[in-house]
């Protein structure tokens, strides 16, 4: 009996849906504001008999996309103290850190000697950097050697 069952399930065939016609690449009308319209009993909310619609279309115009940045991913490696205080200040001011980069550099490419103020101190620190990983490449030679 049980098998008899099994057999029917095995050979039922699923109903099939149509393929729809309004698939991402289809162009949807734009309606202004003007022409969104909600049905309803004006207070905002709606009984389960009462239908609402609102025909909205989130389309983006050609224009719009010209002016979109086009970004990259990096990966930026901080001193640990220097990290926290970016974090803190971009967190204050409602930023992010990418953004708090890219506002510091273009202001330094208007500001020529602030630019070269900032690029002595940057050649300052990554000397000391070069010399720590030199430092922490001979340590981890030493521990290899002893075994």
């Amino acid at each position: 009996m049980a098998e008899d069952a099994l057999e029917r399930l095995m050979q039922r065939q699923r109903p099939s849906v149509p393929p729809r016609a309004d698939g991402l690449g289809a162009e949807l009308p734009v309606k202004s504001p003007q022409q969104v319209t909600v049905e309803g009993n004006g207070s905002g909310y709606s009984d389960s008999s009462e239908s609402t619609s609102v025909d909205v279309s989130m389309s983006v115009s050609q224009d719009d996309e010209a002016e979109l940045p086009q970004l990259v991913r990096t990966t930026t490696r901080l001193e640990e103290e220097i990290d926290k205080a970016l974090r803190h200040l971009c967190m204050d001011e409602k930023i992010t850190k990418e953004v708090w980069f890219e506002a510091a550099y273009l202001y330094l490419a208007e500001h020529p000697k602030a630019m070269q103020a900032v690029n002595g101190v940057a050649k300052e620190r990554y000397q000391r950097r070069k010399r720590a990983a030199d430092l922490r490449k001979l340590e981890t030679m030493q521990k290899r050697l002893r075994g």
